[in-house]
């Protein structure tokens, strides 16, 4: 029996011990996890029965009406202060603006809040066809075998957390990096479609949240147990502790109240990251309760050396359960490390193409369109590669500073998206991209949206991707990845100068409006 006062405080203390990092781990999920998202459209919601269509009052609508119910008739200082802002400042595009417009509107933090909450989920909208379909497939497979996988890594960073103060985000990778990101993916695949399914029943919904809640600990300490063995002991470790675990995320509620008026942002920077902390300290109360009462399937709990401590800073990955010689780098991701030049080009290449793979799966699952996105006719949108080589060659010196990286990246990518979008536009008088109305924007060509995203991008590069590339770079013969050079150069040469003569234009890539 935990108590719930003792459990916090002790996931404060974990958690300011190793702050910056926990919150580059909880931004990184928030930005890979909702990634793939599919965007749809449609016309309404809700509709009354006209024209031989049945219409019912949309959620905006009723929404109002309740605040407009009982809306004060005299404006509070809050309200003048923004209706004087939206008088003298009125963005036009992205999330950050449609917000921060409902609320001038509404003349209300709150209720501006919740209308713009309610217009990015709740609206009816619809597009036909198989593309919504495809968009859902993918969206369940990144489910499957990034998002619930990274839960999992960020599991076993919480938990070494509690135990070593050298914790190294690179934790994420976890069951990659011991090869168990198959088994560890299937587990956690059938959690979340049977949380599904008992969410159709509603109060079985919630129940078994909190009987698979103990699974990605599980996993995190141990990823060979089998998936039955894995729900069978979660159930038995959450046995008479479900209502326990309801009222802990229940005394968080004061937080999320606040975070409503924050817009959102103390969710990521505080929230969340608390919260994760403190389940980390059930799990090590539940996992010895487990132990010493012999449930079955805790004999796959093994790894003493994640709770016991072994006197170092940090993990000794030689002394794992599942160590092997092949994986025994598997926790020593070196974010320092010097990148060879063949690799940074494979490297431009790559992050170009997935550049170029983002922008033109917007407009296919958005818009139900192919839009060759860029200046260049190739797949490939430089942008993105020159900024992530940047990231990587100039800041990896502030890999151990996670807010700090997170800000120098903005920066970084502000530069190298303002200057582009400058040059395009002297040498062609054309706009491949225009942020004008968005919220913050400098001429059009950078936003505050856009670097927060890029931002978090950047990091998601330094800490994850660019050592995975390079790893799987090295393990291309040197001549071999020479001439792969040489052939992608020499054709993004051509592709250069053909652009420069006739660029990439029309529908969907250059019809933005001037600034």
């Amino acid at each position: 029996m935990w108590e719930r006062k003792e459990l916090k405080k002790k996931a404060k203390k974990n958690l300011k011990k190793n702050y910056w990092r926990i919150l580059g781990i909880s931004l990184l999920l928030a930005f890979i996890a909702s990634g793939l998202k599919v965007t749809h459209q449609v016309d309404r919601a809700a509709r009354y029965l006209v024209g031989g269509r049945f219409e019912l009052p949309s959620n905006a609508q009723i929404i109002n009406d309740w605040y407009f119910s009982i809306r004060q008739s005299e404006a509070s200082q809050d309200n003048q202060l923004l209706e004087f802002l939206g008088e003298h400042y009125t963005p036009k595009r992205g999330a950050l603006a449609h917000i921060y417009n409902r609320m001038t509107e509404e003349k209300s933090a709150l209720y501006g809040f919740l209308n713009a909450m309610n217009d990015f989920f709740f609206k009816d909208k619809a597009t036909e066809g198989m593309i919504i379909l495809a968009g859902a497939l993918l969206l369940i497979i990144f489910l499957a075998l990034v998002s619930n996988v990274l839960i999992v890594g960020q599991c076993r960073f919480l938990l070494e957390n509690r135990t070593y103060r050298q914790s190294r985000m690179g934790r994420l990778a976890f069951p990659w990096r011991v090869k168990r990101w198959k088994e560890t993916a299937f587990t956690m695949f059938k959690r979340s479609v049977l949380i599904f399914l008992w969410d159709l029943t509603v109060i079985g919904g919630i129940i078994k949240r909190y009987s698979y809640k103990m699974i990605p600990y599980i996993l995190a300490e141990n990823p060979d147990i089998g998936h039955r063995d894995a729900f069978v002991l979660s159930r038995r470790m959450m046995q008479g502790y479900k209502m326990r675990g309801f009222f802990l995320d229940l005394s968080f509620l004061g937080w999320r109240v606040l975070n409503v008026f924050t817009l959102g942002l103390l969710e990521y920077v505080w929230v969340t990251p608390y919260t994760e902390t403190a389940w980390a300290e059930v799990y090590a109360l539940l996992r010895q309760e487990a132990l010493e009462k012999g449930y079955k399937g805790a004999e796959y709990l093994n790894d003493t050396l994640l709770f016991e401590g072994s006197g170092s800073e940090e993990y000794p990955v030689e002394q794992y359960p599942l160590y092997d010689p092949e994986t025994k780098n598997w926790i020593r991701i070196d974010y320092h490390r010097s990148y060879t030049v063949r690799s940074l080009i494979l490297m431009f290449f790559s992050f170009s193409t997935i550049g170029w793979l983002w922008e033109v799966s917007l407009h296919l699952f958005g818009d139900g369109v192919f839009v060759n996105r860029g200046f260049f006719h190739g797949p490939w949108l430089p942008i993105y590669g020159v900024g992530g080589v940047l990231v990587v060659v100039l800041l990896k010196r502030f890999v151990d500073r996670p807010l700090m990286l997170f800000f120098m990246t903005m920066a970084v990518c502000g530069v190298v998206e303002y200057t582009a979008g400058y040059l395009l536009w002297e040498m062609k008088h054309m706009y491949w991209w225009n942020y004008s109305g968005y919220f913050l924007n400098l001429h059009g060509r950078i936003c505050a949206e856009g670097l927060i995203i890029f931002g978090l991008g950047g990091c998601a590069f330094l800490y994850l991707i660019a050592p995975f590339f390079d790893e799987l770079f090295k393990k291309i013969p040197r001549r071999t990845a020479v001439i792969i050079c040489v052939a992608l150069l020499a054709v993004f040469a051509a592709d250069s100068a053909y652009s420069v003569a006739h660029p990439n234009s029309g529908a969907g890539i250059t019809d933005y409006e001037n600034h």
